[in-house]
């Protein structure tokens, strides 16, 4: 009995830590937004580049 009780209560804080991580970092891409920023790297590709990918794509997938 005093197992899952005890499970039951790092079960529930567990809960709540993912819960204040979720919130803090939504909390943060909000904030960065606000600021003119976005996440993620930077593109790999090149505007031209991914035109010539798509229309060579597009030029095999036909044959």
């Amino acid at each position: 009995m005093e197992g899952r009780v005890m499970f039951r209560m790092l079960s529930l804080l567990a809960r709540l830590r993912r819960e204040l991580i979720v919130g803090n970092t939504n909390d943060g891409l909000a904030s960065a937004r606000t600021r003119g920023r976005s996440g993620g790297g930077r593109p790999k590709r090149t505007p031209y580049q991914a035109k010539l990918a798509h229309q060579l794509y597009d030029a095999f997938s036909a044959v």
